[in-house]
């Protein structure tokens, strides 16, 4: 562009969002392995003005990120919500990030019920140990030592009454958000199928199209069967 005046400014960006296709990978805040995801990248940009009109030209990668199809459909429907969605950096200008680990939801939740579980142990351990030496002891319990096998009760009891529960509705809730995880996959996956049987379809009928434009319409042949 002979002509064109080119804009240059440190707040100048271009944001790009498109969909991408290949080998399982991992995403932060997710439990599952993802073949098609979202990515999103923002870059330097120009303004270049030529022909009564503006055009803008992306220049360097600022970042890079990749995120579920259920991640991006959750942080366009969840304004000022905390701190934001999950997201998966893949690059700062040119540096390529390290994957994220594998994380296996369920392995998570049975290694920390498995822990909550030991806790309450613990305690039964420490009440009865406690309550068989008050029991066992000459002479009588007195009040103090009442209460405290009471309260040592009290505290098992609450802790399998009101955080077992707890911990099962975070479960299902993971799992819930796995299963959809799942499911956004799944769709993606139809989808894409679907657009590329459609191309390929087109591919084949574009032949036909064109005679058709072109006024080349191939006659119709009508074969007369005598019975």
């Amino acid at each position: 562009m002979k002509d064109s005046i080119i804009e240059n400014h440190e707040s100048y960006g271009l944001i790009g969002v498109s969909r991408k296709h290949g080998g399982a990978t991992n995403l932060f805040g997710s439990s599952i392995r993802h073949h098609n995801t979202i990515a999103i990248t923002i870059k330097r940009a120009e303004k270049h003005r030529d022909l009564h009109r503006n055009w803008y030209f992306g220049r360097k990668e600022l970042i890079q990120i990749e995120m579920s199809q259920t991640q991006f459909a959750e942080m366009i429907t969840s304004l000022n919500v905390g701190d934001g969605v999950p997201c998966t950096i893949k690059y700062i200008e040119t540096n390529r990030m390290e994957n994220p680990p594998e994380v296996q939801q369920r392995q998570v939740f049975e290694d920390e019920f498995k822990k909550d579980m030991q806790n309450v142990e613990s305690q039964i351990r420490t009440a009865t140990i406690k309550a068989e030496g008050l029991l066992t002891k000459k002479g009588n319990i007195n009040m103090s030592e009442r209460h405290e096998i009471v309260s040592l009760l009290r505290l098992i009891s609450q802790n399998i009454e009101l955080n077992m529960p707890f911990v099962q509705t975070q479960f299902n809730e993971a799992i819930d958000k796995t299963v959809l995880e799942a499911k956004g996959e799944v769709e993606a996956f139809i989808m894409n199928k679907v657009t590329s049987l459609g191309i390929e379809a087109l591919k084949d009928q574009l032949p036909q199209i064109s005679d058709m434009k072109n006024g080349r319409r191939k006659p119709i042949k009508i074969e007369n069967k005598e019975g």
